[in-house]
């Protein structure tokens, strides 16, 4: 198996998908999905159930249907994180201190 691109709890972005529509679609990683062949997927990849605010579009049975939970390979997904809130403190207060040497020499 392939290193994964998200984690469950991840916000994450559809960056390519079988469904055109569905690109560009913001969505959060729940868990891995029971079924690990409900899309079309590389054997190899790992498929997650995740939710999103505006439906996603499945092709079943030859029909389009759209929901906004469902399975969504990792493949697809890009994550979506900042730093951890340490260290994002940390660089406000050193950018801080930057912006005050710079004032006062």
């Amino acid at each position: 198996m392939r290193k994964l691109n998200c984690k469950p709890g991840d916000l994450a972005v559809i960056v390519t998908a079988y469904n055109l529509e569905n690109i560009g679609t913001i969505l959060r990683v729940l868990k891995t999905h029971k079924n690990q062949k409900a899309v079309l997927a590389d054997k190899e990849d790992h498929i997650w159930l995740a939710v999103a605010p505006r439906p996603m579009t499945y092709e079943v049975g030859g029909k389009l249907i759209r929901r906004k939970r469902g399975a969504v390979p990792d493949s697809v997904l890009r994550p979506i994180r900042g730093l951890p809130f340490s260290q994002e403190r940390n660089k406000r207060e050193l950018k801080f201190e930057d912006i005050n040497q710079d004032e006062h020499p």
